[in-house]
């Protein structure tokens, strides 16, 4: 028989792939760990509902595994893409256009905050960089690892009803309705030869995988419609999709042609529970900073096990 191929170590794989994932735990990184545990914080009686219903019963998310992320072509190509980005902002005040602020006003809003107090994160106000999350399934992960998030992809497992771009969330309650659960450590997975080991082990148990990434929104347009006709918030004469939905419609009165740079779908008929947040040239305004592990928890269930005293 062929001799059996050695397992690379994770410092060989990172120096291959370009790419390395550096464990966080509790107890190392304590600011940090309870950072993106405050990621989990939903509405839990949204949980399980929609898309998700079938997955079983659950209230709550519970943090259990995390890692940074480092891959310096993606950085570099998102930092390309956002100084595009930045003369292009630069270009709308002068003609008198001004950009939307909505880098406030985000539920993610305090993890950025920690993160950005501890120096593991830096965000630009003036480009509306915002900290958001998107769920992955396994099947994905590794290649989004390796290559960043790709809207040509879009709707390949959930649907476009905003578009072909790349979708992301600022509650983990959405960016859950598109993950799937990775319940065995398999060490012949390439997937997790990256991420487990001795020293950070798969605990055995369902895990569901999101990303915790860096986005710079830029000018965005809001709606509250789906689909190809979708008119903005702010201007019910505007579309949002003009030619096709594979690319937003250039901000009014600016010449030369200026497309906004994000779609924030808000609250509306349909999708009454949270808002999405969708990038046409994810590669060029999109980081992935972290991943995180979490566990789908009922504590109803939990309630009834406790014993009674």
């Amino acid at each position: 028989p062929p001799p059996s191929k050695r397992q690379k170590s994770k410092k060989e794989l990172a120096a291959d792939d370009g790419m390395s994932l550096w464990p966080l735990s509790e107890r190392r990184d304590p600011a940090v760990w309870r950072a993106l545990s405050g990621l989990s914080a939903t509405h839990g009686a949204w949980l399980g509902r929609g898309r998700d219903a079938s997955q079983g019963t659950y209230d709550s998310l519970r943090l259990a595994c995390a890692w940074r992320i480092e891959n310096p072509r993606r950085s570099a190509r998102v930092e390309g893409g956002t100084r595009c980005m930045s003369d292009e902002l630069d270009c709308l005040k002068r003609k008198g256009g001004v950009a939307r602020e909505v880098w406030r006003d985000m539920m993610t809003s305090s993890t950025a905050a920690a993160l950005e107090a501890q120096g593991k994160l830096q965000l630009r106000a003036e480009l509306n960089e915002v900290l958001l999350l998107h769920g992955i399934p396994r099947s994905s992960l590794l290649t989004v690892l390796a290559n960043g998030l790709n809207e040509r992809f879009s709707g390949t497992h959930a649907g476009a009803a905003f578009g072909n771009g790349a979708y992301l969330a600022e509650d983990l309650g959405k960016a859950d309705q598109y993950v799937d659960a990775d319940a065995n450590y398999d060490p012949a997975s390439d997937l997790h030869q990256r991420l487990y080991g001795r020293s950070y082990r798969h605990p055995g148990t369902a895990l569901h995988y999101a990303l915790v990434c860096r986005v710079a929104l830029g000018h965005p347009i809001r709606t509250k419609d789906a689909g190809a006709l979708a008119r903005s918030c702010d201007d019910p004469n505007e579309r949002v999709f003009p030619v096709n939905v594979r690319e937003l419609a250039p901000v009014p009165n600016v010449a030369p042609p200026m497309h906004y740079h994000s779609l924030i779908a808000e609250k509306g008929p349909g999708h009454d529970r949270y808002r999405e947040f969708v990038i046409f040239h994810a590669s060029d305004y999109i980081c992935p900073e972290y991943l995180i592990a979490y566990h789908r928890e009922n504590s109803s269930a939990q309630a009834s096990r406790a014993p009674s005293r």
